[in-house]
């Protein structure tokens, strides 16, 4: 309440009550009308910050499911890019290999997309930082499945067109991975286990108990099957086209005769130690144009035991019943 004032009145010697101007009275009510506002504001703000609103429940509510939708897409959009890394490391290290086709270039595989128009949707929004994330990785992913689609759609024109080189190529280690074999010498300038002389290995050395089955690396046509005199021992010689010859020295036992047609898994031999030898093992050696080539460049299709297995069963089928084995990078 506004306090009441007085004054003297000099002609009649008493206190009067000292009235309000009416600019007086619109300006002491102007303060009273603020602070009553002031005092409402105040106390709403302080009830809304420790006591929400129906409306901001909901809403926070709403806000706290996007963010658990989003973690889930998250760990989803992790899982996609990893396997369209892994499928890009197989079509460049083993699709475009066995075909000799050139990887595709980091710079053409890291190209963005998206456009103003996404960004410009994107900017209208309130909080974009969340929506940016996830649509930037949307997009990468996106050009990377366009990409793939179109390496693999290349891949398969190459390999239908070279279907009969990829079913004689080389391709296959000789020796089951389930039969116990090591690997006793590379290919390349070695000593010489009886002269100790460096000399050339043309292929390399699989060592083995004796019996143990080699098979053919690719179809082709066998060019020799006898006892080689300098020194490679019981030894068979596959033609497979297209310039490449595969052989297989020190042979137990020969399997196979001059002029025999085999696919790519079927039995030629046994391992063994025949000619000039430390020990019972495998010489492989590839060549190709009458050169002899490094036969680890030739293991694309490294098979699991179980894949080998129904492969080697499988080139003994008449023709006509073959089926293709699934292959698998290891």
């Amino acid at each position: 309440m506004l306090d009441r004032k007085y004054y003297i009145n000099t002609e009649t010697l008493r206190y009067e009550r000292v009235k309000l101007t009416r600019k007086q009275l619109f300006r002491y009510l102007g303060l009273f009308s603020f602070g009553l506002i002031t005092l409402a504001i105040l106390m709403r703000f302080g009830f809304e910050r420790f006591y929400p609103t129906p409306r901001e429940i909901i809403y926070q509510q709403e806000n706290n499911n996007l963010r658990s939708e989003y973690a889930s897409l998250n760990l989803e959009l992790l899982e996609v890019e990893s396997q369209l890394t892994d499928l890009r490391n197989r079509d460049d290290r083993f699709y475009r290999a066995i075909l000799s086709l050139d990887p595709i270039p980091s710079s053409i595989r890291t190209l963005g997309i998206g456009g103003a128009e996404r960004g410009q949707r994107l900017k209208n929004l309130r909080n974009p930082g969340m929506v940016r994330i996830v649509s930037n990785r949307i997009d990468n992913i996106t050009n990377k499945v366009r990409l793939q689609n179109n390496s693999l759609s290349v891949v398969l024109d190459e390999a239908l067109d070279k279907q009969e080189f990829l079913a004689c190529k080389p391709s296959i280690n000789p020796i089951s991975p389930a039969d116990p074999t090591w690997l006793t010498s590379t290919y390349g300038y070695r000593n010489d286990p009886f002269t100790g002389k460096r000399t050339a290995h043309h292929g390399i050395d699989l060592a083995g108990p004796i019996g143990l089955d080699i098979h053919s690396t690719g179809a082709g046509t066998v060019i020799r099957a006898r006892m080689n005199r300098y020194g490679y021992g019981k030894e068979v010689v596959v033609d497979h086209g297209f310039g490449y010859t595969s052989t297989y020295a020190h042979l137990d036992d020969i399997l196979v005769e001059k002029g025999q047609k085999l696919k790519r898994g079927e039995i030629v031999g046994t391992l063994g130690s025949t000619g000039r030898s430390t020990g019972p093992h495998l010489h492989y050696e590839i060549r190709k144009d009458g050169r002899a080539v490094n036969p680890f460049y030739f293991f694309y299709e490294n098979l699991t035991s179980e894949e080998y297995t129904l492969l080697a069963s499988r080139a003994s089928f008449p023709k006509g019943s073959y089926q293709p084995v699934a292959m698998s990078q290891k």
